[in-house]
């Protein structure tokens, strides 16, 4: 299964792999025709470049988000062999960790296979360089808070305060909720009055425009494609634009553009001085700096209304595209991760064709012995036994030999069997069949033998478990510890469970003295029967400390280990670990069962 960090990697590059070709394509479409529309006002062209930058963000993340809708096919059924009636109870297991079976999945788009450590690779250059944006953005409005506080007033007679900063160097606008106008005041010494209301009127335009907030709005967008270049263009456009869109409202206003034309040839010189690129300011590049001044100078009218069926038009335009592209954008997808060593396609296999296995484990004197071994014929056993010890069941493993579901088909009418089954045949281990030498999923029939036990078994296990201090191992690093032990049949079944069919435990706390000796014994946990707790109580008192194998209790070795474990941590040698404990918690489980037994039939086995 896809980890959280490998599915985002993998939607950011989808993302970032879409926004360059498909940001190219919304670019040139929105230059084409901006192109065809000379008569267009700066104003209605500038928000059209933002709406291209919004959907530059935008209609990748659509593309990436809602992908074109797969065709899917039901996987085909497996047929049951003739005359078997249908499952008369069905188990859904629940979902492990790989997949359920997958369907036949033909997707419309094509999918482009990419490494996880390339998507990874990506997906970080873009959350750093992201973060970078986000933090200069941050760190540049501080620096324009800072500015404010320590500007003072110059003019309040115009539209907004007009402010002087001795640290500003050019003109610009700035203020969400309190705008103002901030002025150089080395400018106010170098400029007339006449050049003076002109820049603070260019200024207070950006304000009656909002555009200290499209422009902080196209910084934010800025920060999600700053490795698109295309973006880079749309950016360049819109400051070009909304300076343009200012000059012509200047030009409306002095009734010529002559007046703002000098002003700016004369602040020339300030071009090469960056302004913050949070506040829109009347300075920017020496190239756009003479664009404007030609256009100041040319007499045709300018529109300052902005064309809303322009602008209309322009987001349907992105609607479209946005769904033209879902349909035929390719995805990025993870080549597919191979199956376990021992399930991949092996070229030469022992069994290119076979069914589904099984593992059976056997302890032998030295070591536990693996086989896997096959399903046996439920009608030869049907014959043999009868039905009414015999269970028949439809079981799916997976290519990963996982249980994808067990259905009962037929068994003998007990309570409780059919989830007995289950049980039995989800607690053991499978090997997948295998098709041409891959492994495919499947459903096979088999059974499983149903009988009774003759008289219920009645069973007591102990487990003694030493009790060592917290702190212990630190005191003691080169010291061994005294293992679990456990006996069964120790104490004796009482006599008083044996009409009763339940699961009783007790517990009892054991001290002892440097010799082994008890010193103490107290039950701890009651199973609710005097008989019991009397029983492991007595039973716990008379044993010597630690147990031995001698006397029938047996170290508990991990899960899968050989038997020579036993001998390595045999009593003596954790007989001599010093020091020894001194308490131990004795906990006896007392069954009595009366269920039948269930047995899955294999066939005979072989070597793995």
């Amino acid at each position: 299964m896809m980890t959280i960090v490998a599915q985002a990697a993998l939607f950011i590059s989808g993302a970032l792999f879409d926004s360059l070709w498909e940001g190219a394509l919304i670019v040139g479409l929105v230059w084409l025709g901006l192109r065809c529309l000379p008569r267009l006002g700066a104003a209605t062209r500038y928000a059209i470049w933002l709406c291209a930058l919004a959907a530059l963000v935008l209609v990748p993340l659509a593309t990436v988000s809602v992908p074109a809708s797969p065709q899917r096919s039901a996987p085909a059924s497996i047929a049951a062999p003739a005359g078997v009636s249908a499952p008369s109870a069905l188990t859904n297991l629940p979902d492990v960790a790989l997949p359920a079976a997958p369907s036949i999945e033909t997707p419309q788009a094509p999918r482009i296979p990419v490494s996880q450590k390339l998507a990874i690779t990506f997906a970080l250059v873009w959350v750093l360089v992201a973060f970078a944006r986000g933090a200069l953005l941050a760190f540049n409005l501080f620096q324009l808070s800072t500015l404010r506080r320590k500007a003072r007033v110059w003019s309040l007679t115009h539209d907004y305060p007009v402010l002087l900063s001795e640290r500003a160097r050019v003109p610009f606008a700035m203020g969400f909720l309190r705008p103002a106008v901030i002025l150089p005041a080395s400018l106010v010494e170098e400029q007339s009055l006449d050049a003076l209301d002109a820049i603070v009127m260019h200024e207070t335009s950006h304000l009656r425009r909002n555009d200290v907030w499209t422009n902080a709005l196209a910084r934010i967008l800025e920060a999600f494609v700053a490795l698109n270049p295309a973006a880079w263009f749309v950016l360049n456009r819109l400051a070009t634009e909304r300076e343009i869109a200012c000059d012509d409202w200047v030009v409306a206003r002095l009734g010529a553009g002559d007046v703002f034309a000098r002003t700016l040839a004369a602040m020339a010189n300030r071009a090469g001085t960056r302004a913050p690129f949070a506040a829109p300011s009347a300075v920017g590049s020496r190239h756009s700096l003479v664009a404007r001044i030609e256009r100041l100078l040319d007499a045709r009218p300018r529109s300052l209304r902005l064309s809303l069926s322009a602008l209309g038009g322009t987001l349907m335009l992105f609607a479209l595209i946005a769904i033209v592209l879902q349909s035929v954008s390719p995805v990025l997808a993870y080549a597919p991760s191979p199956l376990p060593a021992q399930l991949q396609l092996a070229s030469g296999c022992a069994s290119p064709n076979r069914g589904i296995r099984m593992m059976m484990e056997i302890d032998r004197t030295a070591s536990v012995e693996r086989y896997w071994v096959g399903p046996a014929d439920p009608s030869k056993y049907v014959r043999r036994l009868g039905a009414s010890h015999i269970a028949t069941v439809d079981l799916t493993v997976d290519a990963a030999g996982v249980v994808r579901k067990l259905a009962v088909v037929s068994a003998p009418s007990i309570p409780g069997l059919v989830e007995m089954i289950a049980r039995t045949f989800m607690h053991e281990t499978y090997e997948p069949a295998l098709h041409d030498c891959a492994a495919i999923t499947s459903t096979l029939r088999m059974s499983a033998y149903v009988g009774a036990r003759g008289n219920p078994r009645d069973q007591t296990l102990s487990m003694v478990t030493p009790s060592y201090p917290a702190g212990w191992r630190a005191l003691h690093p080169t010291s061994c510890k005294v293992p679990n032990v456990l006996h069964t049949g120790v104490p004796a079944f009482p006599a008083s469970l044996r009409n009763e069919s339940s699961t009783l435990t007790a517990s009892v706390r054991v001290h002892v003295d440097a010799a082994g000796s008890v010193t103490g014994a107290a039950v701890v946990t009651p199973s609710g029967n005097a008989s019991l707790d009397d029983a492991v109580l007595a039973t716990a008192r008379a044993e010597k400390y630690p147990m031995t194998e001698t006397s029938g209790f047996k170290p508990v070795r991990p899960s899968h280990t050989s038997l020579a474990w036993n001998r390595a941590h045999g009593s003596t040698v954790y007989s001599k670990c010093d020091p020894l404990p001194s308490d131990y918690l004795w906990t006896t489980t007392a069954t009595r069962d009366t269920s039948p037994l269930v047995a899955p039939l294999w066939s005979r086995a072989g070597s793995r």
